[in-house]
């Protein structure tokens, strides 16, 4: 009996192991046991300020003291918040008929900041302007759910109002910034919680920052509304986890760098809330592809930091606070690090790097980290010789899906710097595009979104009038090494196409030398073909036109026209072809030129280009 006690103990002892186990494999792969909504508020903190600012104000106040760079962040959101004494509250505007959202977004920058020094300084000038504004947007007739991002932003903004300064607010203000976050944000978004389809239900920006910023406002009064709040963040909790599982395998972001700084901010800001209000995030922070999508946007930018701005993305610095939050959250150095590199080189900073600030990697080596880098499912491809500051080549490579939210036909372009200037560009967003309730226009009938707006083949122009691209296209690298001396990747954007067409592109940089763009077009019958490569430079062309000569910024480049021997280089306006629809409200690209290589009544050809420096 003793005998069989023992192997009985150790038996269960094993089996109560092995459940551990399990339990932190499912955490780590982001397999998370849902609250329910009688438990989820268990753990309440039931002290304000518990909204991200929680602990780390004390923190703040030292940093502010003894590090040089928070001392700077602070100086600067000093000034922000005295200038704001004497600016008029926000009001109530809709510039293009549909969005709220520069109201919202303003009303959060400025209730953070207001709030924050008073918090740090302590005088009630601050704290009392603060109250203008809040008091403000809680008389707006609504927080515009219709365009539910305003909404949701707008619901952050109240609620870090009412709780970053909820002991310096009486009963009654207190009462009307309540009523305003339930009226105007939570019980719009239990409507949509109820129905079948909605942002709720998608895996792109929208659901993490909805999500985000509603549950910011449940946390915020949860105390009053214990079943309201309750129902949200349950909901919430199991939401958001269909974009975090779209990070995955390898945090690649689909939408785009821009998309992915929007979309993991606010998903950041869900995470941390939670964390600091209730001591959990039900183990949401444990997917692998949200763990590592900080390298997202590292990698997708130029070693002046500039961003690779495939999609709808902008052309600026790459860098954002989050990165020090998820240093912080998951002991990644290359986080905290690029983000404190980044801001040493003079990238804007704002409050949130003071919330999450993170120097124990400030001497962090960029160059530990990989010179190239492929994002699976994302289908991106990164290159470069080395993460020096402007040094050498630096390129990004675009396959994918036009069928994801703000994508481009863009499948198969590249984007290449040399020495920190920008040689082959893209140009991101058309703003236009995001007007088309007003201008009426299809999103394919803009230059900027079709193939013929970017660095990638475009066959038979006459046909559709969408050079022959499909709105569904998809493109996949078949191939990708990355080596000590050279990095090569190859990608297939066949079924880009609506006919049978073999296009695929191998591109090599041999580092420190050149990049080579290789092209193999097979078409089913004879074809009129342009590939195209833009550039803001000034381009001079050599050797019987088969040599372009880049100028700009005080540098030069070659690109070798290597094969077919009878082909030549060509340079054209960044504009539509006489095909293409002519939309005269869309941007008009007037500081940018294309080289180009036109072949007609081609059936089949092999196409490589060189870029070399003029060093």
């Amino acid at each position: 009996m003793k005998n069989f006690s023992k192997l009985t103990n150790s038996g269960f002892t094993f089996i109560f192991l092995l459940i551990i186990v399990c339990t932190k494999l499912s955490f780590a792969q982001g397999k998370i046991q849902i609250p329910s909504k009688g438990e989820v508020l268990n753990t309440l903190k039931d002290q304000h300020p518990r909204l991200i600012l929680a602990e780390s104000l004390g923190e703040i106040k030292k940093l502010i003291q003894e590090d040089k760079l928070a001392q700077q962040i602070w100086v600067s959101n000093l000034k922000f918040a005295k200038e704001l004494l004497n600016k008029k509250p926000l009001v109530y505007n809709k510039p293009d008929g549909r969005r709220l959202l520069r109201v919202s977004r303003a009303a959060l920058e400025r209730i953070r900041s207001l709030s924050l020094n008073y918090l740090i300084l302590g005088e009630k000038k601050y704290a009392e302007r603060a109250w203008q504004e809040l008091s403000t947007v809680a008389s707006f007739s609504d927080w515009n759910p219709s365009h539910f991002l305003d909404c949701a932003e707008m619901t952050h903004a109240v609620a870090l109002g009412y709780d970053w300064l909820f002991n310096f607010w009486s009963a009654e203000q207190k009462k009307i910034l309540q009523d305003a976050i339930l009226q105007k944000g939570l019980n719009p978004a239990l409507e949509v919680y109820d129905k079948e389809e909605g942002w709720h239900k998608g895996n792109i920006n929208w659901n993490q920052v909805c999500n985000g910023g509603i549950s910011i406002g449940a946390l915020a009064i949860a105390e009053h509304i214990p079943e309201i709040a309750s129902k949200i963040l349950s909901t919430a909790i199991e939401s958001i986890q269909l974009p975090m599982k779209a990070y995955e395998p390898d945090g690649g972001g689909f939408e785009g760098p821009t998309y992915w700084d929007y979309g993991s901010r606010y998903n950041v800001f869900f995470l941390d809330a939670l964390e600091n209000s209730l001591g959990t995030d039900f183990g949401l922070g444990s997917f692998e592809g949200f763990r590592r999508s900080g390298d997202f946007q590292i990698q997708l930018s130029a070693t002046n930091l500039m961003c690779f701005n495939f999609s709808d993305s902008d052309v600026k610095a790459m860098s954002t606070a989050q990165h020090f939050w998820m240093g912080k959250r998951y002991d990644q150095a290359r986080y905290s690090g690029f983000r404190y590199m980044a801001l040493k080189r003079g990238v804007e900073s704002n409050i949130l790097d003071l919330l999450w600030f993170d120097d124990r990697f400030k001497n962090f080596d960029l160059n530990s980290m990989p010179l190239d880098k492929y994002f699976r499912v994302a289908e991106i491809v990164t290159m470069r010789d080395s993460w020096d500051n402007g040094k050498g080549f630096s390129v990004a490579l675009k396959g994918g899906s036009s069928t994801r939210v703000h994508s481009h036909m863009d499948l198969g372009s590249f984007i290449l710097e040399y020495d920190g200037v920008r040689w082959v560009t893209d140009f991101g967003k058309d703003a236009q595009t995001y007007q088309r309730h007003i201008n009426k226009a299809g999103r394919w009938d803009f230059y900027r979104t079709r193939a013929e707006g970017h660095n990638t083949l475009v066959i038979n122009p006459k046909f559709r009038g969408n050079q022959k691209r499909t709105e569904d296209g998809i493109a996949k690298f078949t191939k990708f090494e990355s080596g000590k001396e050279s990095a090569i990747a190859v990608l297939d954007v066949s079924k880009s196409y609506y006919d049978e067409v073999l296009f695929k592109r191998t591109f090599t940089l041999n580092r420190g030398i050149e990049f080579r763009v290789a092209d193999e077009i097979k078409c089913k019958e004879p074809s009129e073909l342009f590939l195209f490569y833009h550039t803001k430079a000034e381009i001079e062309l050599t050797k019987n036109n088969r040599q372009a000569i880049l100028k700009q910024d005080g540098k030069s480049i070659v690109v070798n026209l290597v094969k077919p021997m009878e082909a030549q280089f060509e340079v054209l306006p960044a504009k539509p072809m006489p095909e293409s629809p002519i939309l005269p409200f869309q941007e008009k690209n007037e500081d940018t030129r294309k080289l180009s290589i036109h072949f007609i009544e081609t059936e089949a050809v092999d196409v490589e280009i060189s870029f070399r420096s003029l060093k």
